[in-house]
């Protein structure tokens, strides 16, 4: 007589990877301040910009940048700032005292000062690991490395530009 052995396996989920840590010991948030362009014809919208500066402070570069607010998910375009000793502010964006040139993420050095800028209209999705509590953060991650995060408790307003 024959025995008849027989397993049962589960099937195979997608792994949901870890969840983001803290990111502190990669980047430094300096500030984010946020301003209002008003057109100047009725018709038209007011636009607001957020920008972000944060000090990159790993010896690898990050490999992709987020913010996650209030209304979703979006890239960040990637510039590196210089301080440029204006002693007057220029009101084109904030405080001006500082220059900016867009960096692609993987050229980003231990020390760089960046300044992040939102990107609407990205087709990227949410990551699974980032759940939707996790609002008013700026979401990053190297090549080798799980998602981290920086918290953004406040953001300034700069004074509203006018437009004629």
């Amino acid at each position: 007589m024959a025995a008849v052995s027989v397993t049962y396996t589960a099937c195979a989920q997608t792994k949901k990877g870890s969840a983001p840590k803290q990111g502190t010991t990669y980047a430094k948030l300096i500030e984010c301040s946020e301003q209002t362009t008003l057109p100047g014809r009725p018709e038209m919208e007011p636009t607001t910009t957020k920008r972000i500066l944060i000090v990159w402070k790993s010896n690898t570069p990050p490999h992709q940048i987020f913010w996650r607010g209030e209304d979703g998910w979006t890239d960040c375009v990637v510039a590196k700032a210089r301080k440029n000793n204006n002693r007057q502010p220029k009101y084109e964006f904030g405080e001006t005292w500082y220059d900016t040139q867009e960096i692609a993420p993987d050229k980003v050095k231990k020390g760089d000062t960046l300044e992040l800028t939102l990107m609407y209209g990205g087709k990227n999705t949410i990551p699974a690991e980032v759940i939707a509590t996790m609002k008013n953060r700026i979401f990053f991650k190297t090549e080798k490395s799980q998602w981290m995060f920086l918290t953004v408790n406040t953001c300034k307003k700069r004074p509203d530009i006018a437009m004629q």
